[in-house]
């Protein structure tokens, strides 16, 4: 078990053996939060309701005042699943059906071993571990959630396309409410130009667990459109729910693209208008009688178009040159959140896998407790059985006096 959790833990130690109950103490110290100590049950109590993040309790048997078992019994009046760990070098029968009947923890002989009360602790703190553990990843994967609602736009959907849930961000763009959100579906927000054969291809991807990535085209309440770069996956839940994290950076990409699709095409007409220039200059050289004025106005209108083509080439080279770093900064943001999302996903199937061992846990506990009644029947059984036979030892001695 971690360090960083059994820091967390705070244990009761009772014994009215002062040397041993020293001992212990700042032994286990160096272990745990904190270490309570009494020498007899009645002090132990005390501190026990004076002390209500006490995680575990460790008490001898006889002892003045109140006993082991006198204090496990007010123990369990209040609680009836914190750890409760015996310690005696003696246990009889009737003090073990007894305990076990208090629901005790576990038991453990004495001289007690440093290393096997570490371990028997590690085991009675086995569930507060995997609780702690699960809040854990929890809080982990709010964290990477928090730090990306704050710059994404965040949508979920059920496996009928209904929306149960938008992000800040995501109810800004749309123009919609958080009082909405219930009553929208994913039609709604998706633009009607988008095929429907592009949307059930997509449903089917996700469907099958696989993540979809892609440009999409949606529309606003008030029927503007706007464009988003979509991570879509599904969630591993009971419930079939569908996560989708965007980034409003397609819309812009797609304007630079038409606006540079412009520019080639004003110098495919300017390069067309140059040969027809030409032509008009050639025909009008063979026609003109003056040549000098025709061949000062073709070397000024060849020099003019000269300077153009040079601007143009220059100002076609500087937007692919933007273009290009556009694309890298747009492939580095779908890698950034392509990572996360994998990340949270399997930061979130930890948490499920934590939430089945949890369940497994508890089985066993109540499997243990069906243990226990079991136990206690047999054990009241074996008693009958022996008053049984001491009666009957009690008789055969009355007839050989006879």
């Amino acid at each position: 078990m971690e360090d960083s959790f059994l820091k967390k833990i705070s244990i009761l130690i009772v014994d009215d053996n002062e040397n041993d109950l020293d001992i212990i103490a700042k032994s286990l110290s160096r272990y745990f939060k904190k270490v309570h100590i009494a020498s007899n049950g009645a002090d132990a109590f005390e501190i026990y309701k004076e002390n209500k993040n006490i995680d575990i309790i460790i008490s001898d048997i006889e002892m003045p005042k109140i006993n082991g078992l006198e204090l496990l019994k007010l123990i369990r009046n209040s609680d009836l699943y914190i750890p409760f760990l015996i310690v005696s070098a003696t246990l009889d029968q009737d003090m073990l059906i007894k305990a076990i009947n208090l629901n005790v923890s576990s038991f453990l002989p004495k001289p007690i071993k440093l290393h096997s009360l570490i371990k028997k602790i590690d085991v009675l703190c086995e569930r507060k571990y995997f609780k702690y553990k699960e809040e854990l990843r929890k809080e982990e994967v709010e964290n990477y959630l928090d730090s990306v609602n704050s710059v994404a736009f965040i949508y979920k959907m059920n496996q009928n396309g209904n929306i149960t849930y938008m992000n800040d961000t995501m109810l800004e763009i749309t123009g919609y409410k958080e009082s909405d959100v219930d009553k929208l579906t994913f039609d709604d927000i998706i633009h009607p130009d988008i095929p429907n054969k592009y949307i059930e291809q997509t449903w089917k991807t996700i469907r099958n667990g696989e993540l979809w990535k892609g440009n999409t085209k949606f529309i606003t309440k008030n029927k503007d459109e706007f464009y988003l770069n979509s991570t879509i996956f599904k969630l591993t839940s009971e419930d079939e729910s569908y996560i989708t994290i965007a980034f409003l950076t397609t819309k812009e990409n797609l304007e630079k693209r038409d606006f540079h699709k412009k520019v080639i095409n004003s110098i495919k007409e300017f390069h067309l208008k140059e040969a027809k220039y030409k032509e008009e200059i050639e025909n009008l050289n063979s026609q003109n009688s003056n040549l000098m004025f025709l061949s000062t106005a073709t070397a000024e209108l060849e020099e003019k178009i000269a300077r153009l083509s040079s601007q143009v080439s220059k100002y076609e080279l500087e937007l692919n040159e933007k273009d290009k770093r556009y694309e890298k900064m747009l492939r580095s943001k779908q890698e950034e959140i392509g990572n996360f999302v994998e990340k949270a996903q399997k930061e979130m199937l930890k948490v499920s896998q934590i939430q089945e061992e949890n369940n497994l846990l508890e089985k066993n506990i109540k499997l243990i407790a069906k243990q226990n009644v079991i136990l206690k029947e047999e054990s009241k059984k074996s008693l009958i059985r022996i008053k049984d036979l001491e009666e009957l030892l009690n008789i055969s001695k009355i007839k050989k006096n006879f």
